[in-house]
């Protein structure tokens, strides 16, 4: 199979390193800038580099379009006009909509073209923060029609083959869902960190006690403007949408605060926000089926982490997931385990018991 990546950053070297991984007879042609492709040969994310988009996609089996999302609007037309006539043509752009409606106006003759968006990523940025594992277990969207899936199965086989979990979305149906979950966070976060920001400068005290939650709330304030400007660009109306929803639900929430009898509204909204949370790691990041759960806890010293996944690896246990619930400076901490199946939870529990390790 010959595969083309045009934009050889985290995603185009995560994709190129895991599909060598995943299938050593693949033929990976990269173009970017000379540089970027010379880090990903020496990275081995690619077989060869191109010298041009022309000499890169004129003779690929798949390609996938791994720029910017205005990058890769511009670069639809070129793809469409010179791919070959079955060539699945893909991206991996954070909004869909205005991408495969450009598409759908190019891709009549020559091509294929699914729009896509894996739902995985790094801190980092550049090929040298590619990983063949980001893949693993992520939630790949993939944008095709019925009609479009008998036709792409190369494509959907290849995405299995690298550990992601394809999710059929139409194009709309990607961006009002992305608007919600991750875009609305990204603006609360930066909303949060300009307003404590601005009160920091009359009281240093702000910024002091910024810990806990609110460091885990606006984690993300950290992205790059020019990884969203794009998104806000292409996604504005329903970025404007979920906005609005969200602005009428705190004024609501301030103006039940006035009053006892609105503040009394406060507990059920609490017990429902932690029943909904707390299901989340069964249902997302990434996995479409649900998982089972073997809460542990363990003690803060050197290794214990090691004796605890050593053990599940000699007894052919995978671990689909694992998350830091709770920490106890210097004492220990609480993690949750996440397995496919209930025998391997269960066999996890055995296992764990004989290395004194305590499974809740």
């Amino acid at each position: 199979m010959k595969i083309t990546i045009v934009g050889l950053g985290v995603i185009g070297g995560s994709l190129g390193l895991a599909i060598k991984q995943a299938d050593h007879l693949a033929v990976i042609t990269g173009f970017d800038d000379p540089a970027k492709i010379e880090s990903a040969l020496e990275r081995g994310a690619i077989d060869y580099g191109a010298s041009s988009l022309l000499l890169s996609i004129h003779d690929a089996d798949i390609i996938f379009l791994c720029t910017p999302v205005r990058t890769i609007l511009e670069i639809l037309p070129v793809a469409a006009l010179h791919c070959k006539k079955n060539t699945i043509v893909t991206d991996v752009g954070s909004t869909k909509a205005e991408i495969v409606r450009a598409a759908a106006k190019q891709f009549r003759k020559n091509g294929i073209f699914v729009g896509g968006h894996p739902m995985a990523g790094s801190e980092g940025k550049g090929i040298e923060y590619a990983d063949p594992l980001l893949f693993q277990n992520a939630t790949y969207v993939v944008c095709a029609d019925t009609k479009q899936q008998k036709k792409i199965t190369s494509l959907t086989s290849l995405l299995h083959s690298i550990g992601a979990r394809v999710l059929f979305l139409t194009a709309p149906d990607h961006d009002k869902i992305a608007a919600a979950i991750s875009h609305l966070p990204q603006l609360v976060a930066v909303a949060m960190m300009n307003m404590v920001e601005r009160k920091n400068r009359s009281h240093q005290g702000y910024l002091q006690l910024a810990a806990g939650g609110f460091r885990d709330i606006t984690r993300i304030a950290s992205s790059p403007y020019e990884m969203w400007k794009d998104i806000l660009a292409t996604n504005s109306g329903e970025i404007k949408n979920i906005v609005r929803e969200f602005s009428v639900a705190l004024s609501r929430f301030e103006k039940d605060l006035r009053e006892p009898r609105g503040r009394k509204k406060f507990a059920q909204r609490f017990n429902n926000a932690k029943i909904v949370r707390d299901a989340i790691p069964k249902n997302s990041k990434g996995f479409l089926q649900p998982l089972f759960e073997v809460y542990v806890s363990v003690d803060d010293k050197p290794g214990v982490l090691s004796v605890l996944t050593t053990a599940l690896f000699k007894a052919k246990i995978n671990i689909k997931d694992i998350e830091l619930l709770k920490i106890r400076d210097g004492r220990g901490g609480t993690f949750r385990l996440s397995f496919e199946t209930k025998n391997d939870a269960e066999v996890a529990k055995s296992i764990l018991k004989t290395k004194n390790i305590k499974t809740i």
